[in-house]
Protein backbone atom coordinates (compact mmCIF):
# COMPACT_ATOMS: atom_id res chain seq x y z
CA UNK A 1 0.00 0.00 0.00
CA UNK A 2 2.64 2.56 1.04
CA UNK A 3 6.20 3.31 -0.45
CA UNK A 4 8.85 3.65 2.60
CA UNK A 5 11.83 5.53 1.63
CA UNK A 6 14.95 4.51 3.45
CA UNK A 7 16.35 5.57 6.50
CA UNK A 8 18.83 8.20 6.23
CA UNK A 9 20.95 8.72 9.57
CA UNK A 10 23.30 11.61 9.19
CA UNK A 11 25.80 12.78 12.13
CA UNK A 12 26.47 16.20 12.35
CA UNK A 13 27.86 19.02 15.32
CA UNK A 14 25.51 21.49 16.12
CA UNK A 15 27.68 24.02 14.95
CA UNK A 16 28.08 22.38 11.53
CA UNK A 17 24.28 21.72 10.64
CA UNK A 18 22.99 24.64 7.84
CA UNK A 19 20.31 24.27 5.64
CA UNK A 20 22.67 23.43 2.53
CA UNK A 21 23.19 20.33 4.56
CA UNK A 22 19.21 19.70 4.27
CA UNK A 23 17.60 17.32 1.60
CA UNK A 24 16.61 19.67 -1.18
CA UNK A 25 13.01 19.26 -0.43
CA UNK A 26 13.42 20.59 3.23
CA UNK A 27 11.41 23.23 4.57
CA UNK A 28 12.14 25.12 7.54
CA UNK A 29 11.86 23.26 10.65
CA UNK A 30 9.27 23.49 12.61
CA UNK A 31 8.35 23.85 16.69
CA UNK A 32 4.57 24.06 16.74
CA UNK A 33 3.64 22.43 19.73
CA UNK A 34 0.47 20.64 18.20
CA UNK A 35 2.98 18.69 16.33
CA UNK A 36 4.07 15.07 15.77
CA UNK A 37 6.90 15.58 18.51
CA UNK A 38 5.11 13.11 20.97
CA UNK A 39 4.79 10.21 18.07
CA UNK A 40 8.63 10.67 17.27
CA UNK A 41 9.64 10.59 20.56
CA UNK A 42 9.26 6.94 20.66
CA UNK A 43 12.04 6.41 18.12
CA UNK A 44 14.08 9.45 19.16
CA UNK A 45 13.69 10.33 22.35
CA UNK A 46 15.97 13.21 21.73
CA UNK A 47 13.83 15.20 19.69
CA UNK A 48 14.21 18.33 18.38
CA UNK A 49 12.34 19.16 16.13
CA UNK A 50 11.24 17.61 12.33
CA UNK A 51 10.21 18.54 9.08
CA UNK A 52 8.02 16.54 6.42
CA UNK A 53 9.77 15.78 3.38
CA UNK A 54 8.37 15.76 -0.27
CA UNK A 55 4.63 15.50 -0.58
CA UNK A 56 3.52 12.33 1.13
CA UNK A 57 1.57 9.09 0.44
CA UNK A 58 -2.05 9.12 0.23
CA UNK A 59 -3.85 6.18 -0.46
CA UNK A 60 -7.30 4.51 -0.45
CA UNK A 61 -6.76 3.37 2.88
CA UNK A 62 -4.21 5.05 4.77
CA UNK A 63 -1.50 8.01 4.37
CA UNK A 64 1.84 8.11 5.10
CA UNK A 65 4.73 11.27 5.21
CA UNK A 66 8.49 11.19 5.45
CA UNK A 67 9.52 12.89 8.36
CA UNK A 68 13.28 14.15 8.80
CA UNK A 69 13.94 14.72 12.56
CA UNK A 70 16.98 16.99 14.23
CA UNK A 71 17.77 15.23 17.55
CA UNK A 72 20.53 15.02 20.18
CA UNK A 73 22.38 11.46 19.93
CA UNK A 74 22.70 11.41 23.72
CA UNK A 75 19.42 10.48 23.88
CA UNK A 76 19.01 8.35 21.00
CA UNK A 77 19.22 5.31 22.25
CA UNK A 78 17.68 2.94 19.91
CA UNK A 79 19.65 4.00 16.91
CA UNK A 80 23.49 1.74 17.11
CA UNK A 81 25.45 4.69 15.78
CA UNK A 82 29.09 5.38 16.72
CA UNK A 83 28.87 9.35 16.17
CA UNK A 84 29.81 11.53 18.48
CA UNK A 85 27.33 11.23 21.78
CA UNK A 86 27.08 15.83 21.91
CA UNK A 87 26.37 15.80 18.38
CA UNK A 88 23.05 16.67 16.73
CA UNK A 89 21.25 13.91 14.37
CA UNK A 90 18.88 14.15 11.60
CA UNK A 91 17.13 11.13 10.88
CA UNK A 92 14.42 10.12 8.33
CA UNK A 93 11.22 7.89 9.56
CA UNK A 94 8.14 7.09 7.70
CA UNK A 95 4.77 7.47 9.40
CA UNK A 96 1.88 5.68 8.11
CA UNK A 97 -1.53 7.15 9.80
CA UNK A 98 -5.17 6.16 9.34
CA UNK A 99 -7.59 9.03 10.34
CA UNK A 100 -11.03 7.81 11.04
CA UNK A 101 -12.84 11.05 9.85
CA UNK A 102 -11.36 11.06 6.88
CA UNK A 103 -13.38 7.89 5.58
CA UNK A 104 -16.79 9.26 6.12
CA UNK A 105 -17.47 9.42 1.91
CA UNK A 106 -17.16 5.59 2.10
CA UNK A 107 -20.09 3.33 3.24
CA UNK A 108 -19.93 1.38 6.66
CA UNK A 109 -18.71 -1.63 5.10
CA UNK A 110 -15.94 0.37 3.25
CA UNK A 111 -14.83 2.24 5.99
CA UNK A 112 -14.45 -0.29 8.56
CA UNK A 113 -12.61 -2.58 6.39
CA UNK A 114 -10.02 0.75 6.62
CA UNK A 115 -10.46 1.12 10.16
CA UNK A 116 -9.83 -2.95 10.80
CA UNK A 117 -6.62 -3.03 7.84
CA UNK A 118 -5.17 -0.45 10.87
CA UNK A 119 -6.09 -2.42 13.94
CA UNK A 120 -4.66 -5.72 11.98
CA UNK A 121 -1.39 -4.04 11.09
CA UNK A 122 -0.94 -2.61 14.35
CA UNK A 123 -1.43 -5.60 16.00
CA UNK A 124 0.96 -7.45 13.77
CA UNK A 125 4.01 -5.09 14.55
CA UNK A 126 3.25 -5.07 18.28
CA UNK A 127 1.49 -8.54 19.30
CA UNK A 128 2.74 -11.09 16.18
CA UNK A 129 6.07 -9.87 14.83
CA UNK A 130 8.33 -10.56 18.11
CA UNK A 131 7.09 -13.77 18.43
CA UNK A 132 7.96 -13.94 14.84
CA UNK A 133 11.40 -13.22 15.23
CA UNK A 134 11.62 -14.91 19.21
CA UNK A 135 13.09 -18.03 17.16
CA UNK A 136 16.22 -15.70 16.14
CA UNK A 137 16.11 -16.35 12.45
CA UNK A 138 17.92 -13.77 11.22
CA UNK A 139 16.77 -13.68 7.79
CA UNK A 140 13.37 -12.79 8.44
CA UNK A 141 14.18 -9.49 10.69
CA UNK A 142 15.87 -8.15 8.16
CA UNK A 143 12.85 -8.27 5.49
CA UNK A 144 10.17 -6.77 7.85
CA UNK A 145 10.96 -3.09 8.50
CA UNK A 146 11.64 -1.44 11.80
CA UNK A 147 8.73 -0.34 13.86
CA UNK A 148 9.54 2.23 16.51
CA UNK A 149 5.55 2.89 17.82
CA UNK A 150 2.27 1.33 16.73
CA UNK A 151 -1.08 2.26 17.99
CA UNK A 152 -4.78 2.59 17.34
CA UNK A 153 -7.84 3.97 18.88
CA UNK A 154 -11.23 2.70 17.67
CA UNK A 155 -13.36 2.84 20.71
CA UNK A 156 -17.49 3.34 19.70
CA UNK A 157 -16.64 1.91 16.17
CA UNK A 158 -15.20 -1.16 16.43
CA UNK A 159 -15.05 -3.76 19.73
CA UNK A 160 -11.95 -4.99 20.56
CA UNK A 161 -13.10 -8.68 20.26
CA UNK A 162 -14.98 -7.56 17.00
CA UNK A 163 -14.19 -9.96 14.35
CA UNK A 164 -11.65 -8.51 10.97
CA UNK A 165 -14.43 -10.11 8.76
CA UNK A 166 -17.12 -9.73 10.48
CA UNK A 167 -18.52 -7.00 7.06
CA UNK A 168 -22.36 -7.16 8.58
CA UNK A 169 -21.70 -5.01 11.41
CA UNK A 170 -24.30 -2.53 11.86
CA UNK A 171 -22.81 1.07 11.69
CA UNK A 172 -22.32 2.79 14.42
CA UNK A 173 -21.96 6.59 13.25
CA UNK A 174 -24.26 8.85 14.48
CA UNK A 175 -26.44 10.60 11.69
CA UNK A 176 -26.33 14.30 13.17
CA UNK A 177 -23.07 15.54 12.09
CA UNK A 178 -21.59 17.34 15.06
CA UNK A 179 -21.74 14.01 17.06
CA UNK A 180 -20.21 12.45 14.10
CA UNK A 181 -17.66 14.59 13.95
CA UNK A 182 -16.97 14.03 17.80
CA UNK A 183 -16.96 10.22 17.45
CA UNK A 184 -14.22 10.49 14.68
CA UNK A 185 -12.10 13.25 16.00
CA UNK A 186 -9.33 11.13 17.58
CA UNK A 187 -10.31 7.47 16.29
CA UNK A 188 -8.26 5.66 14.12
CA UNK A 189 -3.95 4.67 14.14
CA UNK A 190 -0.71 5.14 13.33
CA UNK A 191 2.88 3.27 12.67
CA UNK A 192 6.44 4.53 12.85
CA UNK A 193 8.47 3.23 10.49
CA UNK A 194 12.11 2.54 9.64
CA UNK A 195 12.30 4.27 5.98
CA UNK A 196 13.56 2.71 3.21
CA UNK A 197 14.86 4.57 -0.19
CA UNK A 198 16.85 4.12 -3.29
CA UNK A 199 19.76 6.47 -1.79
CA UNK A 200 20.10 3.23 0.69
CA UNK A 201 20.56 0.63 -2.05
CA UNK A 202 16.43 -0.27 -2.53
CA UNK A 203 13.31 0.37 -5.39
CA UNK A 204 10.09 -0.43 -5.99
CA UNK A 205 8.99 -1.25 -9.61
CA UNK A 206 6.29 -2.36 -11.14
CA UNK A 207 6.14 -4.30 -13.71
CA UNK A 208 8.90 -6.69 -12.63
CA UNK A 209 11.43 -9.52 -14.27
CA UNK A 210 11.19 -12.78 -13.82
CA UNK A 211 14.29 -12.74 -11.51
CA UNK A 212 12.87 -9.72 -9.62
CA UNK A 213 9.90 -11.84 -8.93
CA UNK A 214 11.82 -14.82 -7.40
CA UNK A 215 13.25 -12.55 -5.10
CA UNK A 216 10.08 -11.29 -3.97
CA UNK A 217 8.85 -14.57 -3.47
CA UNK A 218 11.52 -16.13 -2.05
CA UNK A 219 10.82 -13.31 0.68
CA UNK A 220 7.39 -13.98 1.21
CA UNK A 221 8.66 -17.94 1.65
CA UNK A 222 10.25 -17.38 4.53
CA UNK A 223 7.06 -15.10 5.92
CA UNK A 224 5.17 -18.24 5.69
CA UNK A 225 7.65 -20.43 7.08
CA UNK A 226 8.03 -18.26 9.96
CA UNK A 227 4.72 -19.38 10.95
CA UNK A 228 4.20 -22.81 9.37
CA UNK A 229 2.98 -25.45 11.80
CA UNK A 230 3.29 -23.79 14.70
CA UNK A 231 -0.14 -24.04 16.31
CA UNK A 232 -0.44 -21.47 18.96
CA UNK A 233 1.23 -18.95 16.85
CA UNK A 234 -1.65 -19.51 14.04
CA UNK A 235 -4.25 -19.65 16.68
CA UNK A 236 -2.74 -15.91 18.03
CA UNK A 237 -2.79 -14.65 14.29
CA UNK A 238 -6.33 -16.00 13.79
CA UNK A 239 -7.35 -14.55 16.90
CA UNK A 240 -5.75 -11.43 16.92
CA UNK A 241 -5.35 -10.50 12.85
CA UNK A 242 -7.83 -12.78 10.60
CA UNK A 243 -8.94 -15.91 10.18
CA UNK A 244 -8.98 -15.35 6.60
CA UNK A 245 -5.85 -13.13 5.29
CA UNK A 246 -6.05 -11.28 2.62
CA UNK A 247 -7.21 -7.63 0.91
CA UNK A 248 -9.77 -9.15 -1.29
CA UNK A 249 -11.09 -12.11 0.61
CA UNK A 250 -14.49 -12.58 -0.13
CA UNK A 251 -15.84 -12.06 3.90
CA UNK A 252 -14.12 -8.41 3.43
CA UNK A 253 -15.67 -7.61 0.42
CA UNK A 254 -19.04 -5.21 -0.24
CA UNK A 255 -21.58 -7.84 -1.34
CA UNK A 256 -22.92 -5.50 -4.58
CA UNK A 257 -19.36 -6.59 -5.64
CA UNK A 258 -20.68 -10.33 -6.06
CA UNK A 259 -24.21 -9.12 -6.31
CA UNK A 260 -23.56 -7.35 -9.25
CA UNK A 261 -20.78 -10.05 -11.10
CA UNK A 262 -22.85 -10.99 -13.99
CA UNK A 263 -23.63 -7.54 -15.19
CA UNK A 264 -19.91 -6.05 -14.14
CA UNK A 265 -18.65 -9.00 -16.37
CA UNK A 266 -20.96 -7.75 -20.08
CA UNK A 267 -20.22 -4.45 -19.41
CA UNK A 268 -16.10 -5.35 -18.92
CA UNK A 269 -16.82 -7.73 -22.16
CA UNK A 270 -18.48 -5.27 -24.22
CA UNK A 271 -16.04 -2.56 -23.63
CA UNK A 272 -12.97 -5.26 -24.89
CA UNK A 273 -14.09 -7.40 -27.37
CA UNK A 274 -13.32 -6.56 -30.49
CA UNK A 275 -10.55 -4.38 -29.65
CA UNK A 276 -7.40 -6.36 -31.27
CA UNK A 277 -6.36 -9.91 -31.73
CA UNK A 278 -5.54 -10.75 -28.02
CA UNK A 279 -9.39 -9.60 -27.14
CA UNK A 280 -10.28 -12.62 -28.58
CA UNK A 281 -10.44 -14.55 -26.52
CA UNK A 282 -13.43 -12.94 -25.26
CA UNK A 283 -15.46 -14.44 -27.69
CA UNK A 284 -15.20 -17.81 -26.69
CA UNK A 285 -18.20 -19.65 -25.40
CA UNK A 286 -17.46 -20.43 -21.95
CA UNK A 287 -15.45 -16.72 -21.54
CA UNK A 288 -18.73 -15.07 -22.42
CA UNK A 289 -20.63 -16.80 -19.40
CA UNK A 290 -17.25 -15.83 -17.21
CA UNK A 291 -19.15 -13.70 -15.32
CA UNK A 292 -21.91 -16.10 -14.10
CA UNK A 293 -19.27 -18.62 -13.98
CA UNK A 294 -17.07 -16.90 -11.28
CA UNK A 295 -20.43 -15.88 -9.70
CA UNK A 296 -21.93 -19.61 -9.13
CA UNK A 297 -18.06 -20.64 -7.81
CA UNK A 298 -17.18 -17.64 -5.42
CA UNK A 299 -18.70 -19.49 -2.25
CA UNK A 300 -16.74 -22.55 -2.95
CA UNK A 301 -13.41 -21.22 -4.32
CA UNK A 302 -13.39 -19.12 -1.17
CA UNK A 303 -14.43 -21.79 1.19
CA UNK A 304 -11.93 -24.19 -0.51
CA UNK A 305 -9.36 -21.03 -0.20
CA UNK A 306 -9.96 -20.25 3.25
CA UNK A 307 -8.01 -22.80 5.81
CA UNK A 308 -8.98 -23.05 9.61
CA UNK A 309 -5.29 -22.16 11.60
CA UNK A 310 -5.21 -25.83 12.51
CA UNK A 311 -4.92 -27.07 8.85
CA UNK A 312 -2.31 -28.96 7.63
CA UNK A 313 -1.21 -26.09 5.31
CA UNK A 314 -2.13 -23.39 7.32
CA UNK A 315 -0.03 -20.35 7.78
CA UNK A 316 0.33 -16.53 8.03
CA UNK A 317 0.06 -14.34 4.70
CA UNK A 318 1.08 -10.93 4.19
CA UNK A 319 -2.46 -11.00 1.86
CA UNK A 320 -1.76 -7.86 -0.58
CA UNK A 321 1.05 -9.20 -1.91
CA UNK A 322 2.14 -6.81 -5.03
CA UNK A 323 5.14 -5.79 -6.49
CA UNK A 324 5.21 -1.81 -4.93
CA UNK A 325 4.70 -3.78 -1.33
CA UNK A 326 8.40 -5.11 -1.74
CA UNK A 327 11.53 -3.53 -1.75
CA UNK A 328 14.38 -5.05 -3.71
CA UNK A 329 17.87 -4.35 -3.29
CA UNK A 330 19.36 -2.62 -5.91
CA UNK A 331 22.15 -3.88 -8.40
CA UNK A 332 25.02 -1.89 -6.75
CA UNK A 333 23.90 -3.05 -2.77
CA UNK A 334 25.65 -5.26 -0.62
CA UNK A 335 24.87 -9.00 -1.83
CA UNK A 336 23.15 -10.41 1.27
CA UNK A 337 21.02 -7.48 0.95
CA UNK A 338 17.59 -9.70 0.63
CA UNK A 339 14.20 -7.53 0.23
CA UNK A 340 12.09 -6.25 2.45
CA UNK A 341 8.37 -6.40 2.79
CA UNK A 342 5.90 -3.62 3.71
CA UNK A 343 2.09 -3.41 4.54
CA UNK A 344 0.81 -6.51 6.63
CA UNK A 345 -2.28 -4.76 7.06
CA UNK A 346 -4.23 -7.54 5.80
CA UNK A 347 -2.26 -10.36 7.37
CA UNK A 348 -3.94 -13.09 8.50
CA UNK A 349 -4.72 -17.06 8.30
CA UNK A 350 -4.40 -19.12 4.34
CA UNK A 351 -2.53 -20.63 2.54
CA UNK A 352 0.93 -18.71 1.21
CA UNK A 353 0.52 -19.40 -1.88
CA UNK A 354 -2.49 -16.68 -2.55
CA UNK A 355 0.22 -14.36 -1.81
CA UNK A 356 1.89 -15.93 -4.76
CA UNK A 357 -1.22 -15.91 -7.13
CA UNK A 358 -1.91 -12.47 -6.39
CA UNK A 359 1.79 -11.53 -6.82
CA UNK A 360 2.33 -13.27 -10.00
CA UNK A 361 -0.79 -11.30 -11.78
CA UNK A 362 0.15 -8.49 -10.35
CA UNK A 363 3.82 -7.91 -11.43
CA UNK A 364 4.54 -10.06 -14.51
CA UNK A 365 3.70 -9.11 -18.19
CA UNK A 366 1.60 -11.83 -19.72
CA UNK A 367 5.26 -12.64 -22.20
CA UNK A 368 7.20 -13.15 -19.43
CA UNK A 369 4.87 -16.24 -17.99
CA UNK A 370 5.18 -17.69 -20.98
CA UNK A 371 6.83 -20.53 -21.73
CA UNK A 372 7.35 -21.30 -18.20
CA UNK A 373 8.13 -18.10 -17.03
CA UNK A 374 4.69 -18.66 -14.58
CA UNK A 375 5.91 -22.35 -13.90
CA UNK A 376 9.52 -21.22 -12.86
CA UNK A 377 7.97 -18.42 -10.49
CA UNK A 378 5.93 -21.17 -9.00
CA UNK A 379 8.29 -23.88 -8.67
CA UNK A 380 10.76 -20.88 -7.27
CA UNK A 381 8.82 -20.12 -4.31
CA UNK A 382 7.96 -24.08 -3.37
CA UNK A 383 11.16 -24.53 -3.37
CA UNK A 384 11.97 -21.92 -1.64
CA UNK A 385 9.16 -22.60 1.38
CA UNK A 386 10.20 -26.31 1.39
CA UNK A 387 14.16 -25.14 2.18
CA UNK A 388 12.68 -22.60 4.73
CA UNK A 389 10.52 -24.88 6.64
CA UNK A 390 13.00 -27.71 6.69
CA UNK A 391 15.49 -25.63 8.47
CA UNK A 392 13.38 -24.29 10.90
CA UNK A 393 11.48 -27.67 11.95
CA UNK A 394 15.41 -29.33 11.36
CA UNK A 395 14.07 -31.90 8.90
CA UNK A 396 12.76 -32.05 5.58
CA UNK A 397 9.78 -31.02 4.35
CA UNK A 398 7.96 -30.89 1.24
CA UNK A 399 4.80 -29.63 -0.27
CA UNK A 400 3.11 -31.80 -2.83
CA UNK A 401 2.87 -30.19 -6.13
CA UNK A 402 -0.61 -32.00 -6.49
CA UNK A 403 -2.07 -30.22 -3.60
CA UNK A 404 0.20 -26.48 -4.31
CA UNK A 405 -1.17 -26.45 -7.90
CA UNK A 406 -4.59 -26.61 -6.81
CA UNK A 407 -4.22 -23.96 -4.14
CA UNK A 408 -3.00 -21.77 -6.96
CA UNK A 409 -5.44 -22.48 -9.31
CA UNK A 410 -7.90 -21.67 -6.56
CA UNK A 411 -6.13 -18.41 -5.83
CA UNK A 412 -6.16 -17.42 -9.30
CA UNK A 413 -9.79 -17.64 -9.58
CA UNK A 414 -10.55 -15.89 -6.22
CA UNK A 415 -8.71 -12.79 -7.60
CA UNK A 416 -10.38 -12.43 -10.78
CA UNK A 417 -13.73 -12.28 -8.79
CA UNK A 418 -12.21 -9.75 -6.81
CA UNK A 419 -10.89 -7.43 -9.78
CA UNK A 420 -13.94 -8.36 -11.87
CA UNK A 421 -16.16 -6.86 -8.75
CA UNK A 422 -14.05 -3.93 -7.68
CA UNK A 423 -13.22 -2.55 -10.60
CA UNK A 424 -14.01 -4.21 -14.15
CA UNK A 425 -17.25 -3.22 -14.04
CA UNK A 426 -16.30 0.65 -14.80
CA UNK A 427 -12.84 -0.65 -17.25
CA UNK A 428 -12.22 0.37 -20.60
CA UNK A 429 -9.59 0.60 -22.92
CA UNK A 430 -9.50 4.19 -21.94
CA UNK A 431 -8.81 3.68 -18.67
CA UNK A 432 -6.33 0.93 -18.99
CA UNK A 433 -4.74 3.27 -21.00
CA UNK A 434 -4.80 6.19 -18.76
CA UNK A 435 -3.65 3.66 -16.09
CA UNK A 436 -0.44 2.30 -17.70
CA UNK A 437 1.86 3.80 -15.80
CA UNK A 438 0.37 3.63 -12.41
CA UNK A 439 2.38 1.18 -10.42
CA UNK A 440 0.30 0.24 -7.81
CA UNK A 441 -2.37 -0.71 -9.94
CA UNK A 442 -2.75 -3.96 -10.85
CA UNK A 443 -1.58 -5.34 -14.61
CA UNK A 444 -4.90 -6.72 -15.27
CA UNK A 445 -6.13 -4.02 -14.45
CA UNK A 446 -4.00 -1.67 -16.74
CA UNK A 447 -2.69 -3.67 -19.47
CA UNK A 448 -5.00 -5.50 -22.08
CA UNK A 449 -2.50 -8.14 -22.82
CA UNK A 450 -2.23 -9.22 -19.64
CA UNK A 451 -6.20 -9.09 -18.95
CA UNK A 452 -6.85 -11.28 -21.25
CA UNK A 453 -4.01 -14.03 -20.67
CA UNK A 454 -5.50 -13.93 -17.05
CA UNK A 455 -8.87 -14.52 -18.25
CA UNK A 456 -7.95 -17.36 -20.32
CA UNK A 457 -5.60 -19.32 -17.62
CA UNK A 458 -8.65 -18.77 -15.23
CA UNK A 459 -11.33 -19.88 -17.78
CA UNK A 460 -9.32 -23.35 -17.62
CA UNK A 461 -8.89 -23.10 -13.66
CA UNK A 462 -12.67 -22.87 -13.48
CA UNK A 463 -13.66 -25.64 -15.56
CA UNK A 464 -10.96 -28.15 -13.08
CA UNK A 465 -13.27 -27.15 -10.37
CA UNK A 466 -16.68 -27.22 -12.10
CA UNK A 467 -16.08 -30.78 -13.19
CA UNK A 468 -14.57 -31.18 -9.58
CA UNK A 469 -18.16 -29.96 -7.87
CA UNK A 470 -19.86 -32.21 -10.81
CA UNK A 471 -17.98 -35.35 -9.20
Amino acid sequence: MFTLLALLFTCQTAEGLSSSSLPSQAAKMTTDPNDLKPILSHALPGIISYEHVGDGVKQANAEGSRILSRHSSSLSEKYDDECDKDAILETELFLKRVAAKAYTHKSWTDMRRTLVYARTEVRFYNEIVPLLLASNDDMLRRQIPKCFHATYDLSGLIEEDSLTTDASQPSPLPEDEEQLNALLATKGGHMLLESLSPSHGYYQDSPITIQQSLACLTAVAELHASAWGDKPLLKQINDRLSSAGGSYHLQFRNPKELQNMVSSWELFRGNFVGLNEKTKILEKESVVRLGQRVYDMAEYVSKELTPKWDDEYATLVHGDYKAMNVFLPSDDAADDKPPIMIDFSCAGIGYGISDVGMHICHANLAEDLENGGEEELLEGYLTALEEAVSRRKGESWTYPRDVALRHYQLACIDYLRFILGRFWRTATPESFEKKKASKNTTLINRNVDAAMAFIEKVDKYLEVFEQEIKA
